[in-house]
């Protein structure tokens, strides 16, 4: 995650905390890995799998350790975001995206504003 989207994130108390400081008491978290979030909890001893492991909500036979994330969300603090804060964020992307020389993103937000007709 880029600089001015964690920013608006923690302002909002909706930042990734860092995985070693999970629940490991059976709470359903959602953990960042590269490829995304993981809906999963901490099984102590989760059946055909060699020892204590995050195990994930939709597939029981696949665990993670610690090390594949990069953070963790406790889902019972989630807020609705209004309109404010959903502004706030699409420019902290796209100022984080300018920043970062990231053509791929910057290219979707472009063929997006296309799709919408002036005003």
């Amino acid at each position: 995650m880029s600089d001015k989207v964690e920013l608006v994130l923690r302002r909002i108390g909706q930042s990734l905390r860092p995985i070693d400081e999970a629940p490991k008491d059976g709470r359903w978290i959602l953990a960042k890995s590269a490829d995304g979030f993981v809906v999963c909890h901490w099984d102590r001893d989760p059946p055909g799998l060699a020892g204590p492991t995050w195990t994930e909500a939709n597939d029981a036979s696949r665990g993670y350790l610690d090390d594949y994330f990069e953070g963790w969300i406790d889902p019972a603090e989630l807020r609705l975001w209004d309109y404010a804060t959903l502004a706030d964020l699409l420019i902290a992307f796209v100022d984080d995206a300018h920043a970062r020389g990231d053509e791929r993103a910057l290219g979707i937000l472009r063929g997006r504003a296309r799709l919408v007709p002036p005003t």
